[in-house]
Formats: structure tokens, C-alpha cells, sequence
């Protein structure tokens, strides 16, 4: 049997732009300069432009707390 016909996953980028990394995170883009103050390795230069390391944004969403959501009053 052959996989032939499965339909190849998109593999995720490992790099973007800050527009996409703010988007991805959900967050501001004040937000994402604060992570990168305190992980120095989220923000990578490439001439001129500044691309964020997804692998770095991924890490810092996985550190986040999970919500306490309490329940609604009925």
C-alpha cells in the first residue's frame, strides 16, 4: 500500500514576518517586542527585515498559564 494518494501536509514555516507572527500569537505587536526582550533568540535579522522564529513563538505559547474559566451563573 502506498501513500501516493494522500494529499501532503503544508509543513509549517519555521520563520515569518512580525505582521505573521502577530497574527499567529494572537497578540500585539508591543506584546511580541516584550517576548522577544526576555527570549533574545524569538527575533532573527535578515538585511534589512526582522523575521520571528516560530519554533521560539511556539515555545513561549506552550509556557503560557492555561485559563481558569469559571463557570456562568445559570
Amino acid at each position: 500500500m502506498t501513500l501516493d494518494h494522500v494529499a501532503a501536509r503544508p509543513r509549517k514555516r519555521r520563520f515569518g514576518r512580525v505582521a505573521e507572527a502577530v497574527a499567529y500569537a494572537a497578540v500585539s505587536r508591543s506584546r511580541l517586542y516584550e517576548w522577544a526582550k526576555k527570549n533574545q533568540k524569538l527575533f532573527r535579522k535578515n538585511g534589512n527585515f526582522t523575521i520571528v522564529d516560530f519554533e521560539v513563538l511556539d515555545q513561549i505559547l506552550d509556557e503560557l498559564p492555561v485559563a481558569d474559566l469559571k463557570p456562568s451563573p445559570d
